[in-house]
């Protein structure tokens, strides 16, 4: 992996995880009943999960595509 394709990967990831913190400490700073505050945070984290499973499959196929492009770029040499 280059130095380009690794920075904007740390970037990406500091992003959400600047985000995710921050709709956490929200929802838990929110004047809500606590029963309330569980079943949204339970739901968040089911709905992130989804995400992050979706991005890791949408990482592996990107990766898969450059590994592909790299040996196609070995072979026309």
């Amino acid at each position: 992996m280059d130095s380009e394709a690794r920075c904007l990967m740390v970037a990406g990831l500091t992003f959400f995880s600047g985000l995710i913190l921050g709709i956490g400490m929200g929802v838990l700073l929110a004047p809500q009943s606590g029963s309330r505050t569980r079943r949204h945070l339970r739901s968040m984290m089911e709905d992130m999960g989804e995400r992050a499973g979706e991005w890791v499959d949408d990482a592996k196929e990107t990766m898969n595509d450059m590994v592909d492009r790299g040996k196609n770029l070995g072979r026309h040499s």
